[in-house]
């Protein structure tokens, strides 16, 4: 039997080694909560040493907030606004790159979510910043332009609602198409009842 060599490691400049093994955790959540990540799988994965990659992260807790940012921006990316249309078409094209982002990530999502069991207060405050960009893109595009405390409470509690139905949704139950119909719908019910209420 012939011994083949192991694979020769790939030379990267920091910020492409930096990016693979964010990209490697990104994969890796698909399987796991973030917090019961193997480091020594992660590098092994990228053909390095668990000595070079704490290099790039000086602690396992800094590699993990580096992948939950990562997947953080990834949604935000998606989760945008046009720049012109209604107030309506403009919630529309929110959640529209939301609900599609979570359904086609599902299993990625859901293990990301599940990180804020951990408990890490660092991982937690990536998860408040983004929730707080997501509540501030829906009020804005809403034509909200002077929320109160309680409009961001009802829109952070939506975006729950949000959340939950794109996970939990099948073709079965309801088409995607009709679920961002029922969200947008949701949500001006929901603004208009504040409208109401402070004539």
């Amino acid at each position: 039997m012939i011994a083949t060599a192991a694979p020769a490691r790939q030379r990267l400049k920091p910020e492409e080694r930096r990016t693979q093994l964010i990209n490697i955790g990104l994969r890796l959540l698909t399987t796991r909560p973030i917090h019961e990540m193997s480091i020594d799988e992660v590098a092994a994965e990228a053909g390095i040493s668990r000595g070079l990659l704490f290099r790039y992260f000086p602690t396992k807790r800094d590699y993990y907030v580096a992948v939950v940012e990562a997947a953080g921006r990834r949604l935000l990316r998606h989760a945008k606004a046009p720049e012109e249309g209604t107030a309506a078409e403009r919630v529309r094209g929110i959640v529209e790159g939301f609900v599609s982002f979570v359904q086609r990530r599902k299993g990625n999502y859901v293990a990301l979510v599940r990180a804020g069991a951990g408990g890490d207060e660092r991982v937690l405050e990536v998860f408040e910043d983004n929730r707080r960009t997501l509540t501030g893109r829906v009020l804005d595009a809403a034509g909200v332009l002077d929320p109160t405390p309680l409009h961001r409470l009802a829109v952070r509690g939506w975006l729950a609602m949000a959340e939950e139905m794109a996970i939990g949704a099948t073709g079965d139950v309801v088409t995607t198409d009709d679920l961002v119909n029922l969200l947008v719908g949701n949500l001006e019910q929901v603004m208009d009842r504040f409208t109401a209420s402070d004539r």
